[in-house]
Protein backbone atom coordinates (compact mmCIF):
# COMPACT_ATOMS: atom_id res chain seq x y z
CA UNK A 1 0.00 0.00 0.00
CA UNK A 2 0.63 3.47 0.02
CA UNK A 3 3.04 5.60 1.78
CA UNK A 4 1.01 8.29 1.53
CA UNK A 5 -2.90 7.96 1.90
CA UNK A 6 -12.24 10.17 2.25
CA UNK A 7 -12.88 12.30 4.92
CA UNK A 8 -16.45 13.42 4.68
CA UNK A 9 -16.42 16.62 1.40
CA UNK A 10 -16.51 19.82 3.02
CA UNK A 11 -18.39 22.42 0.84
CA UNK A 12 -16.87 25.97 0.39
CA UNK A 13 -17.86 28.72 -1.59
CA UNK A 14 -15.15 29.10 -4.50
CA UNK A 15 -12.57 31.73 -3.66
CA UNK A 16 -14.63 33.99 -6.49
CA UNK A 17 -16.93 33.55 -4.22
CA UNK A 18 -15.13 34.56 -1.19
CA UNK A 19 -13.89 37.42 -1.94
CA UNK A 20 -16.69 38.92 -3.72
CA UNK A 21 -18.85 38.32 -0.50
CA UNK A 22 -15.82 39.78 1.61
CA UNK A 23 -15.63 42.98 -1.16
CA UNK A 24 -19.20 43.28 -1.03
CA UNK A 25 -18.90 43.44 2.96
CA UNK A 26 -16.19 45.64 2.68
CA UNK A 27 -17.46 48.54 0.61
CA UNK A 28 -20.13 49.29 3.44
CA UNK A 29 -17.32 49.83 5.91
CA UNK A 30 -14.43 50.96 4.25
CA UNK A 31 -12.94 52.91 1.60
CA UNK A 32 -12.75 51.06 -1.93
CA UNK A 33 -8.59 51.67 -1.48
CA UNK A 34 -9.22 49.67 1.17
CA UNK A 35 -11.83 47.26 0.49
CA UNK A 36 -11.27 43.34 1.11
CA UNK A 37 -11.28 42.41 -2.10
CA UNK A 38 -8.31 44.58 -2.58
CA UNK A 39 -6.20 43.58 0.64
CA UNK A 40 -6.51 40.25 -0.50
CA UNK A 41 -4.97 40.81 -3.93
CA UNK A 42 -2.21 42.51 -2.06
CA UNK A 43 -1.37 39.85 0.66
CA UNK A 44 2.31 38.06 0.49
CA UNK A 45 2.02 34.07 -1.36
CA UNK A 46 3.54 31.58 0.54
CA UNK A 47 4.43 29.06 -1.27
CA UNK A 48 4.33 25.18 0.65
CA UNK A 49 6.46 22.52 -1.31
CA UNK A 50 4.81 19.44 -1.19
CA UNK A 51 3.62 16.01 -2.32
CA UNK A 52 0.57 16.11 -0.09
CA UNK A 53 -1.67 18.05 -2.46
CA UNK A 54 -1.38 14.74 -4.86
CA UNK A 55 -2.38 12.21 -2.60
CA UNK A 56 -6.27 11.12 -2.34
CA UNK A 57 -8.10 10.77 0.94
CA UNK A 58 -5.44 13.93 2.75
CA UNK A 59 -5.70 16.70 0.40
CA UNK A 60 -8.41 17.62 1.57
CA UNK A 61 -7.71 17.99 5.23
CA UNK A 62 -4.76 19.97 4.12
CA UNK A 63 -6.56 22.17 1.84
CA UNK A 64 -9.09 22.53 4.99
CA UNK A 65 -6.08 23.58 6.96
CA UNK A 66 -4.69 26.19 3.91
CA UNK A 67 -8.31 27.67 3.78
CA UNK A 68 -8.77 28.45 7.19
CA UNK A 69 -5.20 29.77 7.76
CA UNK A 70 -5.73 32.14 4.39
CA UNK A 71 -9.20 33.34 6.21
CA UNK A 72 -7.75 33.78 9.65
CA UNK A 73 -5.46 37.33 8.91
CA UNK A 74 -4.84 39.39 5.89
CA UNK A 75 -1.05 39.14 6.00
CA UNK A 76 -0.34 36.19 3.42
CA UNK A 77 -1.86 33.37 1.62
CA UNK A 78 -0.46 29.54 0.97
CA UNK A 79 -1.05 28.11 -2.07
CA UNK A 80 0.81 24.94 -3.01
CA UNK A 81 3.92 23.69 -5.01
CA UNK A 82 5.54 20.54 -5.39
CA UNK A 83 5.47 17.14 -7.30
CA UNK A 84 3.87 13.32 -6.75
CA UNK A 85 6.01 11.89 -4.03
CA UNK A 86 7.76 9.22 -6.49
CA UNK A 87 9.31 12.59 -7.80
CA UNK A 88 9.65 14.51 -5.08
CA UNK A 89 12.96 14.24 -3.18
CA UNK A 90 15.16 14.29 -6.33
CA UNK A 91 13.29 17.65 -7.60
CA UNK A 92 13.94 19.12 -4.26
CA UNK A 93 17.33 17.88 -4.12
CA UNK A 94 18.17 19.66 -7.36
CA UNK A 95 16.76 23.24 -6.04
CA UNK A 96 19.01 23.00 -2.94
CA UNK A 97 22.29 22.14 -4.49
CA UNK A 98 21.86 25.03 -6.60
CA UNK A 99 21.33 26.95 -3.45
CA UNK A 100 18.16 27.67 -2.79
CA UNK A 101 14.78 25.78 -2.42
CA UNK A 102 12.13 27.99 -4.40
CA UNK A 103 9.43 27.63 -1.68
CA UNK A 104 8.46 29.43 1.77
CA UNK A 105 7.39 26.17 3.63
CA UNK A 106 8.45 22.52 2.83
CA UNK A 107 7.25 19.22 3.62
CA UNK A 108 9.73 16.81 2.92
CA UNK A 109 10.52 12.85 3.77
CA UNK A 110 13.05 12.20 6.78
CA UNK A 111 15.47 11.40 4.71
CA UNK A 112 15.35 14.28 2.99
CA UNK A 113 14.59 16.57 6.04
CA UNK A 114 18.06 15.42 7.36
CA UNK A 115 19.74 16.41 4.14
CA UNK A 116 18.48 19.87 4.26
CA UNK A 117 19.01 20.40 8.12
CA UNK A 118 22.35 18.84 8.00
CA UNK A 119 23.79 18.95 4.30
CA UNK A 120 22.30 22.30 2.79
CA UNK A 121 21.34 23.83 5.65
CA UNK A 122 18.08 25.85 4.68
CA UNK A 123 16.33 25.11 7.50
CA UNK A 124 14.92 27.98 10.61
CA UNK A 125 15.07 27.00 13.90
CA UNK A 126 11.58 26.53 15.33
CA UNK A 127 12.34 26.36 19.13
CA UNK A 128 10.41 29.72 19.24
CA UNK A 129 7.00 27.96 18.31
CA UNK A 130 7.25 25.14 20.58
CA UNK A 131 7.45 27.40 23.31
CA UNK A 132 4.81 29.63 22.22
CA UNK A 133 2.50 26.83 21.85
CA UNK A 134 3.62 24.84 25.17
CA UNK A 135 4.48 21.77 23.22
CA UNK A 136 6.81 18.78 23.75
CA UNK A 137 7.51 17.24 20.60
CA UNK A 138 7.72 13.05 20.20
CA UNK A 139 11.30 11.33 20.43
CA UNK A 140 11.35 11.21 16.94
CA UNK A 141 12.12 14.59 16.40
CA UNK A 142 15.54 14.05 17.62
CA UNK A 143 16.83 13.84 14.08
CA UNK A 144 15.57 17.26 13.50
CA UNK A 145 17.88 18.71 15.88
CA UNK A 146 21.03 19.95 15.42
CA UNK A 147 23.44 22.14 17.67
CA UNK A 148 20.83 22.26 20.16
CA UNK A 149 17.85 23.55 17.98
CA UNK A 150 14.67 21.84 16.10
CA UNK A 151 14.17 22.60 12.72
CA UNK A 152 11.18 20.82 11.66
CA UNK A 153 8.03 19.52 13.39
CA UNK A 154 6.19 16.83 12.11
CA UNK A 155 3.45 17.83 10.04
CA UNK A 156 2.56 13.89 9.00
CA UNK A 157 3.89 10.51 11.23
CA UNK A 158 3.55 7.59 9.87
CA UNK A 159 4.94 4.10 10.98
CA UNK A 160 4.50 0.55 8.87
CA UNK A 161 2.17 -2.00 9.99
CA UNK A 162 0.54 -5.18 8.48
CA UNK A 163 -2.76 -4.02 7.06
CA UNK A 164 -5.34 -6.40 6.59
CA UNK A 165 -9.20 -7.27 5.64
CA UNK A 166 -10.79 -8.79 8.51
CA UNK A 167 -13.62 -9.99 6.58
CA UNK A 168 -11.20 -11.91 4.17
CA UNK A 169 -9.00 -13.55 7.00
CA UNK A 170 -12.24 -14.61 8.33
CA UNK A 171 -13.41 -16.32 5.60
CA UNK A 172 -9.70 -17.63 5.37
CA UNK A 173 -9.49 -19.32 8.69
CA UNK A 174 -6.67 -17.14 9.45
CA UNK A 175 -5.25 -14.83 11.49
CA UNK A 176 -2.36 -11.90 11.46
CA UNK A 177 1.16 -14.00 11.68
CA UNK A 178 3.74 -13.33 14.44
CA UNK A 179 6.77 -14.96 12.62
CA UNK A 180 8.49 -14.69 8.97
CA UNK A 181 7.25 -18.39 8.59
CA UNK A 182 4.26 -17.84 9.37
CA UNK A 183 3.67 -14.56 7.56
CA UNK A 184 4.95 -16.60 4.10
CA UNK A 185 2.07 -18.99 4.93
CA UNK A 186 -0.29 -16.93 5.68
CA UNK A 187 0.22 -14.94 2.73
CA UNK A 188 -0.14 -18.53 0.70
CA UNK A 189 -3.79 -19.25 1.90
CA UNK A 190 -5.04 -15.82 1.13
CA UNK A 191 -4.17 -15.99 -2.43
CA UNK A 192 -6.32 -17.43 -5.02
CA UNK A 193 -4.93 -15.67 -8.73
CA UNK A 194 -6.09 -13.90 -10.25
CA UNK A 195 -9.41 -13.10 -8.12
CA UNK A 196 -7.86 -12.41 -4.86
CA UNK A 197 -4.06 -11.77 -3.76
CA UNK A 198 -2.52 -12.17 0.09
CA UNK A 199 -0.61 -8.78 0.03
CA UNK A 200 0.07 -5.59 -1.55
CA UNK A 201 3.82 -5.09 -1.73
CA UNK A 202 5.26 -1.99 -4.62
CA UNK A 203 7.43 -4.11 -6.67
CA UNK A 204 7.13 -1.75 -9.77
CA UNK A 205 10.44 0.55 -10.46
CA UNK A 206 8.40 3.24 -11.94
CA UNK A 207 7.09 3.52 -8.73
CA UNK A 208 10.39 4.54 -7.08
CA UNK A 209 10.39 6.57 -3.76
CA UNK A 210 7.17 4.60 -2.74
CA UNK A 211 8.94 0.95 -3.08
CA UNK A 212 11.91 1.87 -1.52
CA UNK A 213 9.59 3.57 1.64
CA UNK A 214 8.34 -0.32 2.24
CA UNK A 215 11.27 -1.79 0.99
CA UNK A 216 13.53 0.02 3.13
CA UNK A 217 11.63 -1.77 6.00
CA UNK A 218 13.31 -4.97 5.27
CA UNK A 219 16.44 -5.12 6.84
CA UNK A 220 14.66 -4.88 10.11
CA UNK A 221 13.15 -8.90 9.81
CA UNK A 222 16.72 -10.24 11.07
CA UNK A 223 17.76 -7.24 12.28
CA UNK A 224 20.01 -5.78 9.89
CA UNK A 225 21.11 -2.43 8.83
CA UNK A 226 21.30 -0.86 5.52
CA UNK A 227 24.51 1.04 6.72
CA UNK A 228 27.19 1.64 9.28
CA UNK A 229 28.39 5.18 9.11
CA UNK A 230 29.97 4.76 5.36
CA UNK A 231 29.98 1.29 5.02
CA UNK A 232 26.94 -0.37 3.16
CA UNK A 233 25.76 -3.17 4.37
CA UNK A 234 23.48 -4.46 1.48
CA UNK A 235 24.76 -7.71 1.06
CA UNK A 236 25.01 -8.84 4.83
CA UNK A 237 23.22 -12.20 5.99
CA UNK A 238 20.42 -9.93 7.84
CA UNK A 239 19.68 -8.00 5.04
CA UNK A 240 19.81 -10.55 2.50
CA UNK A 241 17.34 -12.95 4.57
CA UNK A 242 15.34 -9.49 4.92
CA UNK A 243 14.91 -8.96 1.11
CA UNK A 244 14.67 -12.81 0.59
CA UNK A 245 11.63 -13.11 2.91
CA UNK A 246 10.25 -9.88 0.62
CA UNK A 247 10.84 -11.99 -2.38
CA UNK A 248 8.62 -15.32 -1.04
CA UNK A 249 5.66 -12.44 -0.20
CA UNK A 250 6.45 -11.74 -3.74
CA UNK A 251 6.12 -14.86 -5.38
CA UNK A 252 3.37 -16.19 -3.34
CA UNK A 253 1.12 -13.42 -3.10
CA UNK A 254 1.75 -10.08 -4.81
CA UNK A 255 0.03 -8.24 -8.03
CA UNK A 256 3.29 -8.87 -9.75
CA UNK A 257 4.70 -6.16 -12.09
CA UNK A 258 1.65 -3.91 -10.92
CA UNK A 259 1.71 -0.59 -10.82
CA UNK A 260 0.98 0.84 -7.50
CA UNK A 261 -2.36 2.81 -8.14
CA UNK A 262 -3.29 -0.20 -9.48
CA UNK A 263 -2.73 -2.38 -6.52
CA UNK A 264 -4.12 0.31 -4.02
CA UNK A 265 -7.38 -0.52 -6.31
CA UNK A 266 -7.22 -4.05 -5.81
CA UNK A 267 -7.06 -3.55 -2.04
CA UNK A 268 -9.53 -0.84 -1.98
CA UNK A 269 -12.10 -3.53 -4.10
CA UNK A 270 -11.73 -6.23 -1.63
CA UNK A 271 -9.06 -8.65 -3.44
CA UNK A 272 -6.37 -7.61 -1.69
CA UNK A 273 -6.17 -9.83 2.02
CA UNK A 274 -3.40 -7.91 3.38
CA UNK A 275 -0.71 -5.01 3.03
CA UNK A 276 2.65 -3.87 4.70
CA UNK A 277 1.98 -0.04 4.72
CA UNK A 278 1.72 2.68 7.23
CA UNK A 279 -1.28 4.36 8.75
CA UNK A 280 -2.75 6.35 5.48
CA UNK A 281 -3.00 3.63 3.44
CA UNK A 282 -5.90 3.28 5.38
CA UNK A 283 -6.89 6.40 4.22
CA UNK A 284 -6.37 6.12 1.07
CA UNK A 285 -8.82 2.78 0.65
CA UNK A 286 -11.72 4.81 2.93
CA UNK A 287 -11.36 7.55 0.16
CA UNK A 288 -11.40 4.80 -2.71
CA UNK A 289 -14.26 2.52 -1.12
CA UNK A 290 -15.72 3.77 2.40
CA UNK A 291 -17.48 0.63 2.33
CA UNK A 292 -14.01 -1.35 3.03
CA UNK A 293 -13.25 1.03 5.78
CA UNK A 294 -15.15 -1.06 8.47
CA UNK A 295 -12.81 -3.84 7.60
CA UNK A 296 -9.47 -2.84 7.68
CA UNK A 297 -7.29 -3.64 10.91
CA UNK A 298 -3.86 -3.62 11.71
CA UNK A 299 -0.98 -6.01 13.50
CA UNK A 300 2.18 -5.33 14.51
CA UNK A 301 5.42 -6.00 12.28
CA UNK A 302 5.28 -10.27 12.05
CA UNK A 303 8.63 -10.90 13.39
CA UNK A 304 10.40 -10.91 16.70
CA UNK A 305 11.26 -7.33 17.37
CA UNK A 306 8.47 -6.00 16.23
CA UNK A 307 10.61 -3.01 14.66
CA UNK A 308 9.41 -1.12 11.92
CA UNK A 309 10.28 2.50 10.34
CA UNK A 310 8.53 5.38 11.53
CA UNK A 311 8.60 8.47 8.81
CA UNK A 312 7.98 11.69 10.38
CA UNK A 313 7.55 14.29 7.56
CA UNK A 314 7.96 17.45 9.16
CA UNK A 315 7.22 21.57 7.95
CA UNK A 316 10.70 23.26 7.72
CA UNK A 317 10.85 26.99 7.23
CA UNK A 318 13.11 27.85 4.43
CA UNK A 319 16.25 30.43 5.14
CA UNK A 320 16.15 31.11 1.44
CA UNK A 321 12.53 32.51 1.79
CA UNK A 322 11.45 35.90 1.27
CA UNK A 323 9.14 35.60 3.97
CA UNK A 324 10.26 33.82 6.59
CA UNK A 325 8.53 35.56 9.33
CA UNK A 326 5.07 34.36 7.28
CA UNK A 327 6.81 30.34 6.84
CA UNK A 328 7.07 30.07 10.59
CA UNK A 329 3.33 32.06 10.91
CA UNK A 330 2.21 29.08 8.83
CA UNK A 331 4.02 26.58 10.54
CA UNK A 332 2.67 27.91 14.22
CA UNK A 333 -0.71 27.88 12.38
CA UNK A 334 -0.56 24.63 11.29
CA UNK A 335 0.49 23.33 14.73
CA UNK A 336 -1.77 24.45 17.49
CA UNK A 337 -4.09 21.81 18.78
CA UNK A 338 -7.54 22.68 17.34
CA UNK A 339 -5.82 23.43 14.00
CA UNK A 340 -3.86 19.74 14.48
CA UNK A 341 -6.45 17.55 15.77
CA UNK A 342 -8.68 18.73 12.73
CA UNK A 343 -6.33 17.57 10.17
CA UNK A 344 -5.41 14.62 12.20
CA UNK A 345 -9.54 13.74 12.42
CA UNK A 346 -10.18 14.80 8.91
CA UNK A 347 -6.91 12.37 7.37
CA UNK A 348 -7.09 9.75 9.85
CA UNK A 349 -3.61 10.78 10.80
CA UNK A 350 -3.57 8.60 14.35
CA UNK A 351 0.33 9.54 15.50
CA UNK A 352 0.35 12.95 16.63
CA UNK A 353 3.61 14.90 16.46
CA UNK A 354 3.25 16.40 20.19
CA UNK A 355 1.00 15.71 23.65
CA UNK A 356 -1.62 16.80 21.57
CA UNK A 357 -3.79 14.18 23.33
CA UNK A 358 -2.93 16.24 26.59
CA UNK A 359 -3.75 19.32 24.29
CA UNK A 360 -7.04 18.75 22.96
CA UNK A 361 -10.06 16.48 24.26
CA UNK A 362 -11.48 16.13 20.49
CA UNK A 363 -8.41 14.25 19.47
CA UNK A 364 -8.25 12.03 22.25
CA UNK A 365 -11.77 11.14 21.75
CA UNK A 366 -10.56 11.17 18.26
CA UNK A 367 -8.79 7.92 18.74
CA UNK A 368 -10.75 6.05 21.26
CA UNK A 369 -12.70 4.14 18.71
CA UNK A 370 -10.69 3.08 15.24
CA UNK A 371 -10.56 -0.48 15.73
CA UNK A 372 -6.96 -0.84 13.29
CA UNK A 373 -4.62 1.76 14.96
CA UNK A 374 -3.81 -1.22 16.78
CA UNK A 375 -1.27 -2.81 15.15
CA UNK A 376 0.47 0.93 14.14
CA UNK A 377 0.86 1.32 17.99
CA UNK A 378 2.51 -2.29 19.09
CA UNK A 379 5.21 -1.38 16.43
CA UNK A 380 8.63 -0.50 17.69
CA UNK A 381 9.65 2.61 15.95
CA UNK A 382 12.51 3.30 13.87
CA UNK A 383 14.26 6.14 12.31
CA UNK A 384 15.19 5.48 8.51
CA UNK A 385 18.10 7.42 9.83
CA UNK A 386 19.13 5.00 12.35
CA UNK A 387 19.17 2.34 9.48
CA UNK A 388 20.79 4.10 6.85
CA UNK A 389 24.04 5.73 8.57
CA UNK A 390 25.57 8.40 6.89
CA UNK A 391 23.60 7.02 3.38
CA UNK A 392 20.88 8.93 4.89
CA UNK A 393 21.44 12.19 2.98
CA UNK A 394 21.57 9.94 -0.67
CA UNK A 395 19.06 8.23 0.54
CA UNK A 396 16.89 8.32 -3.41
CA UNK A 397 20.18 6.86 -4.72
CA UNK A 398 20.79 4.45 -2.43
CA UNK A 399 17.22 2.88 -2.79
CA UNK A 400 17.61 3.38 -6.60
CA UNK A 401 20.21 0.96 -6.61
CA UNK A 402 19.20 -1.65 -4.18
CA UNK A 403 16.26 -1.75 -6.81
CA UNK A 404 17.94 -2.04 -9.70
CA UNK A 405 20.14 -4.46 -8.43
CA UNK A 406 16.76 -6.67 -6.50
CA UNK A 407 14.79 -6.79 -10.06
CA UNK A 408 17.50 -9.25 -11.39
CA UNK A 409 16.44 -11.47 -8.64
CA UNK A 410 13.50 -11.47 -9.04
CA UNK A 411 13.62 -12.80 -12.79
CA UNK A 412 13.11 -17.11 -12.58
CA UNK A 413 16.37 -18.87 -10.31
CA UNK A 414 17.49 -14.76 -9.65
CA UNK A 415 19.22 -14.65 -6.54
CA UNK A 416 18.93 -12.34 -3.89
CA UNK A 417 22.25 -12.32 -2.83
CA UNK A 418 23.80 -11.98 -5.95
CA UNK A 419 21.93 -8.95 -6.77
CA UNK A 420 22.62 -7.51 -3.04
CA UNK A 421 27.18 -8.59 -3.64
CA UNK A 422 26.23 -6.35 -7.18
CA UNK A 423 24.48 -3.76 -5.20
CA UNK A 424 26.87 -3.36 -2.75
CA UNK A 425 30.14 -2.91 -4.94
CA UNK A 426 27.99 -0.06 -6.59
CA UNK A 427 26.72 1.29 -3.02
CA UNK A 428 30.95 1.17 -2.34
CA UNK A 429 31.50 3.50 -5.06
CA UNK A 430 28.74 5.76 -3.90
CA UNK A 431 30.21 6.22 -0.33
CA UNK A 432 33.20 7.97 -1.84
CA UNK A 433 30.67 10.44 -2.95
CA UNK A 434 28.95 11.03 0.39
Amino acid sequence: MTKRDAPETILKPSRRQLLAGAAALGATALTPAFSRRAFADDRKVLKVMSWEQFQPGEKDGWNALFDKFNQSQDKYKVEWTGWPAGQYISNVVIQAKAGGIDADVLMAMPDLAAQVIRKFKLAEPLDAIVSELGITPSGGHEFLKQDGKLYGLSAIDVNFALVYNKALFEKAGVSPATSQDEWIETTKKLTHRPDQFGIALTNNISDGGEWWFQLQNFCLPYDGKWAEGKTPLANSPETVKGLELWKSLYEVGTPQGTAQSAIMKLAADGRVAQAWGVNPTVVVLRATNPDIYPELRSAAPPWPSKRSLDRIHPLIALKSSKNVDGALAFIKFAMAPDNMAALMEQNLYVIPPYDLAAKSEKFKSFLADKPWVTGYQEAKQVSPIDVMGDFAYVDDQFGRIVMQNLQSALKPGGSVKAAMDAAQKQLEALAKKV
